[in-house]
């Protein structure tokens, strides 16, 4: 079942990390490098940044600010992910 959260981007799990709003995306790319697939938006302050399996500028913003949670974009239909936790959350 964990495989299957993990794959779907669903899961049971809560997160205290989770800001009580979330953040308005910068813009439609990655503020680094200008990707415009597989985007991550940072829920605290709305920095948009690529996946780790490309240049990994949402991770490297989220540790960087201290910012742990990001969401998969689009925001209202893709996964929930916490650098602290370690997890998806939802």
């Amino acid at each position: 079942m964990d495989l299957l959260r993990r794959l779907t981007g669903t899961s049971d799990a809560t997160c205290e990390h989770i800001p009580a709003e979330r953040a308005a995306p910068s813009g439609a790319r990655c503020e680094e490098c200008a990707s415009t697939s597989s985007l991550r938006l940072c829920a605290t302050c709305g920095h948009v940044g690529c996946c780790e399996s490309q240049a990994g500028h949402a991770r490297a913003h989220a540790l960087r600010e201290d910012h742990p949670v990001i969401y998969q974009m689009p925001a209202d239909s893709g996964f929930i992910w916490c650098y602290i936790d370690r997890q998806y959350v939802g």
